[in-house]
């Protein structure tokens, strides 16, 4: 078996990434598994929570039914 040196072999792997990724043959797949309901409904809550928050203190404002803004700090 011919000897390879390790750049060498990151310059190949690094290649073929980037040629599956512009044929767009590598992509993100979804979970394996389901949620547990009981996690699923934390998560619920968290989110209504920290979107409540961010309506209270300006971070967020709606604009409408469907749209809204959100103010990003710089810095």
């Amino acid at each position: 078996m011919p000897r390879m040196r390790w750049d060498d072999l990151r310059a190949l792997r690094k290649k073929q990434l980037i040629s599956m990724m512009e044929r767009g043959a590598l992509r993100r797949l979804p979970r394996a598994r389901p949620r547990d309901p009981e996690e699923e409904q934390v998560l619920s809550l968290l989110v209504r929570l920290r979107w409540k928050r961010w309506i209270e203190s300006g971070t967020v404002e709606i604009l409408s039914s469907r749209r809204w803004k959100i103010k990003l700090r710089n810095g």
